[in-house]
């Protein structure tokens, strides 16, 4: 899998996790579900399925405006998260973090951005 560097550290982003995971598992299952949404916060679940057994379930919550990738796209950053976040629960894509590059990425600007109010 594809890694980039975030403040010296390797990741690997979701859609890396993501390949690799329907490599490993064809018939494997990415179940994402809304558990929360209102007043601009947002908390998604998600299950990863194989052979009909539960892998892992994560979970992911943001906030809109909160970066800027979440002031037009919160819910789907969300999604995303909690499918990175399964999937490392699984060993995918977690040489160096539980966290995928995505989620680093998007704390390291929010702390930018608030260092810089």
């Amino acid at each position: 899998m594809e890694k980039i560097q975030i403040q010296g550290k390797d990741y690997i982003t979701v859609n890396e996790r993501i390949k690799e995971f329907r490599k490993l598992h064809p018939n494997g299952q990415i179940i994402n579900q809304v558990m929360a949404n209102a007043d601009g916060q947002v908390m998604f679940q998600s299950k990863i399925i194989v052979d009909g057994v539960l892998l892992a379930t994560a979970h992911a919550y943001e906030k809109e405006g909160s970066s800027f990738i979440n002031k037009t796209s919160y819910i789907e950053n969300c999604e995303t998260s909690a499918v990175g976040r399964a999937l490392g629960m699984i060993g995918i894509g977690i040489d160096t973090s539980l966290a995928s590059a995505d989620e680093v990425a998007n704390a390291v600007k929010q702390q930018k951005e608030d260092f810089e109010l």
